[in-house]
């Protein structure tokens, strides 16, 4: 009688066990959370290439799924659409990664936990400190003299430095490759200076902008910027694998649709391969996206996209009636207040 007391408690005791205890999972990656104040119903994940998957929001902004990383050290990205809110992260195959944000003070509320939490919560702390007043910005930092920039360049890789020896738990490679890239990515900034600062006074407020002809449209036709003479031309630059671009579109097409009686066209130049074309026409379609659209040749290497120096994208450019230069480096649509400040002289 004993041994089958014993036997039965050594079940529950199992059972107990295994109901506690996750199961291994090596070949894909769980993700859980809990997102607050979302006006989304759904998180896009994406990974570099191009691959993605839609995962469910649920009422109370819980969501679970699963997912394959190609590779240690993928880049995944969580896109909110709706709230214009992307979220990075790192995974391997096997990992349970958990975050939580509340989307209303995203900056303030991103948190991860459990599997990289401390490596994940600093990449976003990197990406934020990148994109915060002491981040890079190319219109005014290559216009500075060299001491200036040289100050804003130290203060930038100061905080970047602070920001990932803060966090405790994260391997010696990654955060050697995490030092590796802030070298790196302070000095590919400094190591332009001398040519970007001369390039900078060539695209100057009131300079005549360098213009693009015959570029194709989305309806087959041809597009140049002359088409728009008398007209101001407010042009993003973008690419359909472009995530940061995609969270700009919603933005950009709020401001189409409030300046849509004023004297401004909005024009998106896709730099998509030739390759990409069918792509590129599927997903103007499918998001029924304003505005005029064309795709640029040669991807980046147009003449349009090498006088404006183009090598990251998104990139917005402001152009007058007369065809001048009002911002070579316009805000991007999401920064409202500092659009408004550049766009509203069309009401003028």
């Amino acid at each position: 009688m004993k041994k089958i007391q014993y036997l039965a408690l050594f079940v529950i005791v199992i059972l107990m066990y295994s109901c506690k205890t996750e199961q291994p999972h090596p070949n894909y990656v769980k993700l859980t959370g809990t997102i607050t104040n979302t006006n989304s119903d759904t998180i896009a994940l994406y990974e570099m290439g191009g691959a993605s998957k839609e995962i469910t929001i649920n009422d109370n902004g819980s969501f679970v799924d699963t997912f394959k990383v190609k590779g240690p050290g993928n880049d995944v990205h969580l896109l909110l659409e709706r709230d214009k809110v992307m979220i990075r992260l790192y995974a391997e195959n096997g990992s349970n990664i958990h975050v939580e944000a509340d989307t209303k003070e995203i900056e303030n509320t991103l948190k991860f936990t459990k599997d990289f939490a401390d490596y994940n919560n600093y990449i976003n702390e990197k990406f934020a400190i990148m994109g915060s007043d002491i981040g890079f910005d190319k219109k005014t930092w290559y216009r500075f003299e060299e001491t200036e920039f040289n100050e804003h360049i130290n203060i930038l890789k100061k905080a970047l430095n602070e920001a990932l020896n803060s966090y405790q738990n994260i391997t010696a490679d990654q955060k050697e490759s995490e030092h590796i890239f802030i070298e790196r990515y302070i000095k590919n900034i400094s190591s332009k200076y001398k040519s970007e600062h001369s390039f900078a006074s060539k695209l100057n407020k009131g300079s005549v902008s360098p213009v693009f002809e015959n570029y194709e449209n989305i309806d087959g036709t041809q597009t140049s910027l002359s088409d728009f003479k008398g007209k101001y031309v407010f042009i993003d630059v973008w690419a359909t694998w472009c995530v940061p671009c995609k969270v700009q579109i919603p933005f950009l097409e709020e401001l189409e649709e409030e300046y849509k009686n004023e004297n401004i066209v909005f024009i998106s130049m896709s730099v998509d391969k030739q390759d990409d074309k069918e792509k590129w026409i599927k997903m103007v379609k499918d998001k029924n996206m304003s505005g005029v659209q064309i795709l640029a040749p040669n991807e980046t290497g147009s003449d349009f996209t090498r006088a404006y120096n183009i090598n990251s994208i998104p990139r917005f450019i402001f152009i007058d009636p007369q065809g001048n230069i009002v911002d070579f480096d316009a805000p991007k649509p999401s920064n409202k207040e500092a659009i408004h400040n550049l766009l509203d002289v069309v009401k003028s």
